[in-house]
């Protein structure tokens, strides 16, 4: 797998907990899977909003989606 280096800050005290709770050699691979977890997460919210979205019904959205769906029906000349 390629790897590139990045630099970013983090709070002072998370830097002591990291490196508290996790050997220097194994850095990297903690710091990738918390951020791939983070990532998973907010996929997820991102995910179930979407489906909430779908699920809620706005009757004023729906009215205007029906005005508007009597123009697919038109034939535009093609």
């Amino acid at each position: 797998m390629k790897t590139v280096n990045v630099t970013f800050s983090i709070p002072e005290h998370i830097n002591i907990l990291l490196h508290t709770f996790v050997e220097k050699r194994g850095l990297s691979k903690f710091v990738s899977k918390a951020i791939e977890n983070a990532i998973d997460e907010e996929k997820n919210k991102l995910k179930a909003a979407f489906r909430q979205a779908e699920n809620d019904s706005d009757p004023e959205l729906d009215e205007t989606m029906a005005d508007w769906g009597a123009l697919d029906g038109e034939d535009w000349g093609a």
